[in-house]
């Protein structure tokens, strides 16, 4: 603990962030994550919506893609249905998509 005025190490980190696997090769749009399980979706401006298990061994937290999707155009937002088992999607492409994902963690 430091007190008021005293120098301290910088957190490098300090929202705990990380780095998922295959990330979106463009801006990211919105993210959300599964009601019900580990999931985490991302839409985004490369016309993707990807899916990743996160997962937390100790410190460490890892991320397995485990589904995507495309559009034509660039993807804006995304919804979890309540039970977690299905995305839905949205983009510039003037669709609204519905991934029938059964993402189970194995």
């Amino acid at each position: 603990m430091s007190t008021f005025g005293a120098a301290s190490a910088p957190n490098t980190n300090p929202n705990k962030s990380f780095e998922v696997a295959q990330p979106p090769s463009d801006s990211v749009s919105s993210l959300s994550f599964s009601p019900k399980a580990n999931f985490l979706v991302a839409t985004s401006w490369d016309n993707q919506v990807r899916c990743w298990e996160i997962m937390q061994s100790g410190t460490a937290v890892g991320s397995t893609p485990k589904a995507s999707i495309s559009h034509d155009h660039p993807v804006l937002c995304s919804a979890w249905k309540d039970d977690g088992t299905t995305v839905f999607s949205g983009g510039c492409d003037k669709q609204a998509k519905c991934g029938l994902w059964l993402v189970v963690s194995q």
